[in-house]
């Protein structure tokens, strides 16, 4: 009998590491979904408004200046660059037995997009990658359109409506 069972345990044990990893894999997902929503806007806010990342501040001189020149989206690719490199450390920072292979922030006119593609490191995810398995491999994407000065006092007004 214990022939028997040291061959059924590593298999028990691999299946019962894959359920855990399962579990992993999609709480993984939600933290990368997350913070690409938490990310990406600050990044639509650069590229829209000409804010600064940190802190969101904008100069609405600038702005003004810009819609009388009539050149209403920013040139500005600096938003992109620093989402990426914030998703990228936020996700290396917070994904559980997670590795990071790639992180892209584009943006086109009025949109930010925000690509990643993260990997749990399980040793039995490994085993099944061996015979062709991708298994725990997550790739996502997140679209934004900065909103405007004008859609915000809308939402505030609807806010304020709702309270009273």
């Amino acid at each position: 009998m214990t022939v028997e069972v040291s061959a059924v345990l590593p298999i028990i044990f691999m299946i019962l590491w894959l359920f855990l990893g399962y579990l992993f894999y999609f709480m993984n997902c939600g933290i990368a979904q997350g913070i690409m929503a938490e990310v990406v806007p600050k990044a639509a806010d650069v590229k829209m408004r000409g804010a600064d990342y940190k802190t969101g501040e904008v100069s609405y001189g600038a702005i003004n200046r810009k819609l009388i020149n009539s050149d209403l989206f920013s040139k500005n690719e600096e938003g992109d660059q620093k989402a990426e490199k914030e998703i990228r450390e936020l996700l290396s920072r917070h994904l559980f037995l997670g590795k990071v292979v790639s992180v892209s922030v584009s943006s086109s006119t009025g949109k930010v997009k925000a690509e990643i593609k993260t990997k749990l490191m399980i040793p039995a995810a490994d085993f099944l990658s061996i015979f062709g398995f991708r298994i725990f491999e997550y790739e996502g994407e997140y679209q934004t359109q900065g909103s405007s000065e004008i859609e915000k006092v809308r939402r505030w007004s609807v806010i304020e409506r709702a309270v009273d």
